[in-house]
């Protein structure tokens, strides 16, 4: 195995040295910043749907959320990818961990965990997974193939891929946070600007852990265990 740092947002933590504990301490600022923008911009249209009728802002968040999410699918495919045929040149197993590994840590982030912070702070938020409706599937799947299409062929720079993946990584976690946050509004969570502080700490929870998880340490280590 080659001694140099694996792929990651903030060039200092190297996977074969560090464990999942400093990958997550690594990507703290980047997490934190992304999910700013992400509050700035809910707070944006938040601002601009007062002067909306009830249904379009409604719907607007449907939009944004969905857009955010198969943006997210895109980004995130396309990292696990760079990240897995940086360590190891199996295609099956490569494209099984690219498609796989994101699309359970999109859900996680950008749905499941957004749902479960609305609950626990008492609002009866509905669960709406995209891959059980038939026009979000057929969405999400050609999202995908994009996604391990960038992935594959970025794969094959191997002067610029760290930087490549810093990218791309950078642009995960801030997509990813922009999905978190409209699946929140658009799914039950009107009153969301009255517990903006302990639910900026749960969307935190749920972008950083997922979006680490899915670019990182999975695809890494799949990698290093198949090479062995």
């Amino acid at each position: 195995m080659s001694n140099h740092c694996a792929i990651n947002s903030c060039d200092l933590c190297c996977h074969e040295q560090h464990s999942l504990w400093s990958e997550l301490i690594c990507h703290v600022p980047l997490a934190v910043v992304s999910l700013a923008f992400a509050f700035i911009f809910l707070s944006l249209t938040f601002f601009v749907g007062l002067a909306l009728p009830e249904d379009a802002v409604s719907f607007g968040y449907h939009v944004l959320f969905h857009s955010f999410h198969y943006l997210h699918i895109i980004v995130s495919v396309a990292g696990a990818a760079l990240t897995y045929f940086r360590f190891a040149t199996s295609w099956f197993a490569g494209i099984m961990v690219a498609l796989i590994a994101p699309t359970f840590f999109c859900i996680l982030s950008d749905i499941l965990l957004p749902a479960l912070s609305g609950r626990l702070l008492g609002v009866d938020m509905e669960v709406h997974v995209c891959f059980f409706q038939l026009y979000d599937a057929i969405n999400l799947f050609v999202f995908m193939a994009m996604g391990l299409l960038a992935g594959l062929a970025l794969s094959k720079t191997p002067n610029s891929i760290t930087r490549i993946a810093s990218y791309f990584h950078s642009a995960h976690t801030l997509i990813s946070s922009m999905a978190s946050v409209f699946y929140m509004v658009a799914h039950g969570f009107d009153s969301w600007f009255e517990s903006m502080g302990i639910l900026f700490l749960f969307m935190f929870v749920a972008v950083i852990l997922p979006c680490t998880l899915s670019d990182i340490v999975v695809p890494f280590y799949c990698a290093r265990g198949i090479r062995k």
